[in-house]
């Protein structure tokens, strides 16, 4: 909670110096549910939400950088947020390539947070606290601030028209 704090505050103060508006959901020692984000999120009329979290499992060989929008995965055909897919990918790739964290890709999922909100959301899991090396790099300071460079620069891509986009890192 506080690493995903800590990248929080990075990226806000570095969308404010940009003249955007954010909103947290939550300060240092609080815990909100996704069902109340999506609440608050709607309830603001944001444009975007990105929810940040450090993943751990029982393997410390697991290791990396996903990020989650809203769809189904599975042979039946379903909805999916487009905008949502297109920011977990640009956000995977601006992080790949600007850290050493292994692109775990993105995927459709049904999470609340992502379903209940009425506007593009994606979730993104920056590391595993369980990777020796991945807890290792979030330790560092200048780790973070890569992370939040790379989250920024995922944002202003979003919506850059194609012709003017830049490439990754």
């Amino acid at each position: 909670a506080e690493l995903s704090f800590d990248l929080a505050t990075r990226i806000e103060g570095r969308l404010g110096a940009l003249g955007v508006t954010t909103y947290l959901t939550r300060s240092a020692d609080t815990l909100v549910s996704e069902a109340e984000r999506a609440r608050f999120a709607n309830d603001v009329d944001a444009e975007i939400v990105v929810s940040l979290h450090h993943d751990a499992v029982r393997s410390p060989e697991a290791s990396g950088v996903a990020c989650y929008f809203y769809g189904a995965s599975g042979p039946e055909p379903s909805g999916h947020s487009v905008v949502g897919a297109r920011l977990a990918d640009l956000i995977v790739k601006e992080v790949a390539s600007r850290t050493d964290l292994v692109d775990c890709r993105t995927h459709p999922k049904s999470w609340e947070l992502l379903r209940l909100t009425r506007m593009p959301a994606v979730r993104l899991e920056a590391g595993y606290l369980s990777s020796p090396s991945d807890a290792g790099r979030l330790a560092n300071s200048e780790f973070r601030d890569a992370l939040a460079e790379a989250v920024v620069a995922a944002l202003q891509r979003l919506y850059l028209p194609e012709h003017l986009d830049i490439p990754t890192g």
